[in-house]
């Protein structure tokens, strides 16, 4: 044009035209990418959300099953103090001195319950030797095990004692 030579601006046009099919494309490529993004995060979310919910109800059963055991062994430890108790007035009772029943008393019986309490909890807290705002004492290996066998082997003496008295 300059050199007032002829000159065909469709081919201009042509690659105009292209460009701007180019960038609408470019465009387009970016917009799906956002939007496959966008469902991504979104299937992400939505996946997390309901292993959430799964987790919370999990979460909210194991609460539950974990009351009622804090309850049933309230219950069972109750029994077991008042059988001890009863245990004690008889061997007592049986006993000439009135004496030799010390370790059925409920002090000495809390004091071994909750020594095996602490082993079977000890997996629970590790090397710490507190449980929230519960603190326990050194895990002593004797209380580790069967806890009728280890009630057996330290009271069974002062049972035995009297049921084989000399009156009987």
């Amino acid at each position: 044009m300059l050199d007032a030579k002829s000159f065909d601006s469709r081919e201009l046009a042509a690659l105009e035209t292209e460009l701007q099919a180019i960038d609408a494309a470019e465009g387009e490529a970016m917009r799906r990418e956002r939007e496959a993004a966008t469902a991504a995060e979104k299937a992400r979310r939505d996946g997390l959300r309901q292993k959430l919910e799964r987790f919370n109800e999990d979460r909210l059963e194991a609460a539950e099953r974990a009351e009622k055991a804090a309850r049933d062994l309230c219950e069972a430890g109750k029994l077991w103090i008042a059988a001890n108790g009863d245990c004690a007035r008889i061997v007592r009772a049986l006993n000439a001195t009135g004496g030799g029943a010390g370790l059925l008393d409920a002090t000495e019986t809390e004091t071994r319950l909750s020594l095996m309490l602490t082993n079977v909890l000890k997996p629970l807290v590790g090397l710490r030797r507190k449980f929230g705002m519960i603190a326990f004492p050194d895990a002593l290996g004797r209380f580790a095990g069967n806890w009728r066998e280890i009630e057996a082997a330290s009271t069974q003496t002062e049972i035995l004692s009297v049921l084989k008295g000399a009156d009987a």
